[in-house]
């Protein structure tokens, strides 16, 4: 009896042609409904990032905003020009005696005129002029910094989407095969549920298999939804435009690097630590300005006056000309106690950049750290999946030669079937992994 029901589990052969076309028309659909996807390449989506992102429009034009300021800064070595004109109607006034008991009318002369030119050039200003042109030249760097700062950020979140979109669409497609053979075992156990050589529980089993399966392909098209969306405001594409990647060219990484090489590497190439040190020199800047108030200010000046009536109120009717050239000097002796708090400050803040700069170095090392072991961790993690993969696939074969002869039932080869399934996506999550955390080294790195 027992072997009379093994035997009668064997699949016809029109089941595995049905299992064939069946997948066949299954895969076909699959594809159809990739057809309204975008398909874009790595390079792509990177190129498209760097020119379209808008926080990195936004830093560009903060590189623009310093480049300006810069050129203004340098134009207070440049002379001053100026030029004032006045004109005055003036009525006759009136002179009283006592408390307006009498007056008397003066004829004055009504037109009353001057004009001046005059230019100004500072020649020394205790250094103010150069250290502020420095200080912006250094608050130009900053921002370039940033800029540069907020471009690998970009790329490190665009090559991490785009793989996690990969990955997502690998699993949608292991899965949606596990469905379509789910599918046809259920016909299968219906009908030898319905003629009593199964139990009715192998197939509630497979109904809950499959949907879990369809589940599981629900919440990967909206993650897929979720990811391209967000790929499409970090590339600058319309909104709602579902993207599928392509990996032409890209392989999983084999070269081999060490922690001491990543973290010499990132201390040369980190714009964090770049920013940290332009930071200390603004701030040793800052001190230099503040410094020049200690010392006095010459300037060249350079005065043509012309004035109508040459004099007033004795005043005759003419015109006096005149110019003028001389130096002047200016010094707040003030400044010796006023600025002196001043001073110290910029002093404590030299002093509290140089600690955020070493806070910097051990965020990176902490960071390059994490990178480093999560991709050797990665790598490793493929020998791993590989050898699950090669078990998974002998064990399928042995189950599915013990259910050609009858020695098998239907619910072992499901399971070894669904094992082998698992043990690939295992696989490809492994790959793309290491793929994802070798470009996260490489952010670490400075290198992206």
């Amino acid at each position: 009896m027992e072997l009379m029901d093994y035997t009668v589990l064997k699949w016809p052969k029109l089941n595995f042609v049905i299992l064939i076309v069946a997948c066949f028309f299954y895969e076909v659909g699959f594809s159809q409904n990739d057809d309204g996807a975008r398909i874009i390449k790595l390079d792509e989506a990177i190129q498209l990032g760097i020119q379209n992102n808008n926080q990195l429009k936004i830093a560009n034009s903060d590189v623009n905003i310093a480049n300006e300021n810069l050129d203004q800064s340098k134009i207070a070595k440049a002379p001053v020009f100026g030029m004032k004109m006045a004109y005055n109607y003036i009525g006759n006034p009136k002179i009283f005696e006592g408390f307006y008991e009498k007056n008397i009318t003066v004829d004055y002369f009504n037109q009353q005129a001057s004009a001046n030119v005059f230019a100004s050039m500072p020649l020394y200003y205790g250094g103010v002029i150069n250290n502020q042109i420095d200080k912006q030249k250094l608050m130009v760097s900053m921002q370039e910094s940033v800029a540069k700062m907020t471009e690998t950020e970009v790329k490190q979140t665009i090559t991490t989407q785009f793989f996690t979109l990969e990955k997502l669409y690998k699993q949608i497609e292991v899965t949606k095969q596990n469905i379509v053979n789910t599918d046809l075992r259920i016909k299968q156990l219906e009908s030898r549920v319905s003629n009593g050589q199964n139990l009715k529980s192998d197939l509630l089993r497979t109904e809950l298999q499959k949907s879990n399966f369809e589940v599981a392909v629900f919440r990967s098209s909206n993650s897929i939804e979720l990811i391209s969306n967000y790929l499409d405001i970090l590339t600058g594409l319309p909104t709602n435009t579902k993207l599928k990647p392509v990996l032409d060219g890209i392989l999983i990484p084999k070269k081999e690097v060490s922690l001491e090489e990543s973290l010499s590497e990132a201390y040369q190439n980190r714009y964090e630590i770049k920013r940290s040190e332009i930071n200390v020199k603004i701030a040793e800047s800052s001190l230099d300005i503040t410094k020049s108030g200690f010392k006095p200010y010459i300037s060249a000046n350079l005065l043509f006056n012309t004035q109508y009536p040459a004099q007033w109120p004795d005043y005759s009717d003419n015109i006096l000309n005149y110019w003028a050239a001389g130096l002047s000097l200016s010094w707040e002796i003030s400044s010796f106690y006023n600025i002196k708090h001043r001073a110290n400050a910029d002093k404590l803040q030299i002093d509290k950049s140089n600690i955020a700069l070493d806070a910097t170095k051990d965020v990176i090392n902490q960071d390059v750290k994490a990178a480093y072991v999560r991709f050797t961790e990665s790598v490793r993690n493929i020998i791993t999946f590989k050898k699950d993969v090669d078990l998974a696939l002998s064990n399928y074969k042995i189950v599915k030669s013990r259910y050609d002869n009858d020695f098998a039932l239907i619910s072992d080869i499901v399971d070894a079937e669904l094992q082998l399934n698992e043990a690939k996506i295992s696989l490809n999550n492994a790959n793309i992994d290491a793929i994802i955390q070798y470009y996260s080294l490489q952010y670490a790195m400075g290198k992206l």
